[in-house]
């Protein structure tokens, strides 16, 4: 009786297909991995840019009142500090809008190749129209790593956009109300890329 069945010959060739169709797969889903990982990346990325960017919108935006309470310091002020030079960014705000009037100094700075948030009450006892930066206890976070360079540029209604090493070195406190700040251009350069966010201000 005959009994009909594969050859061995048959079954090496199937063997070989389905090893064939594995690498394949395997291939195509590596690439779907790879692809998805790439994605997350970037959708992290974008997300702790946008968070970084509202945050210092909200700060600036909170200095609009304070502008118009006459304190001896500007509610938005610009210094440079570090080796090489980087500026930095003084604000003082509003802390809430929901609360009686509340004022907090927020400074940004770049700081070992990151963007640093950092905040502390304002008190009328520490405030020196010569010393825009009091020294008090600043308690600092992380906004963005991976940072190269970090550029500020303000808007001065009576001259235009003035860099933040020029208004570093002016008497902010003897500045006149015509060169109050009006806006502040940030420009990041991350991974080779320069990114640019202006923020609209009120002083």
């Amino acid at each position: 009786m005959h009994t009909a069945g594969f050859t061995l010959l048959e079954l090496l060739v199937a063997v070989a297909l389905l090893s064939v169709l594995a690498v394949l797969s395997w291939r195509g889903m590596d690439s779907v991995l790879r692809s998805r990982d790439r994605i997350v990346e970037a959708s992290d990325d974008l997300r702790a840019l946008s968070v970084a960017f509202a945050q210092m919108e909200q700060d600036v935006r909170g200095t609009w009142a304070v502008g118009l309470l006459g304190l001896p310091e500007p509610s938005i002020a610009f210094t440079v500090r570090g080796d090489p030079p980087q500026p930095e960014m003084a604000l003082l705000r509003e802390a809430s809008a929901n609360l009686p009037l509340q004022l907090q100094h927020v400074r940004y700075r770049l700081n070992g190749g990151r963007l640093e948030r950092g905040f502390a009450p304002w008190t009328p006892s520490v405030a020196d129209p010569a010393r825009p930066f009091p020294e008090q206890r600043f308690l600092w976070q992380p906004l963005l790593a991976g940072i190269e360079q970090i550029q500020m540029r303000a808007w001065i209604p009576a001259r235009g956009w003035t860099t933040a090493a020029t208004l570093a070195g002016e008497d902010t406190a003897t500045r006149p109300a015509a060169l109050r700040v009006g806006g502040v251009e940030l420009t990041i350069v991350r991974d080779g890329e320069r990114i640019v966010r202006v923020l609209a201000a009120r002083n």
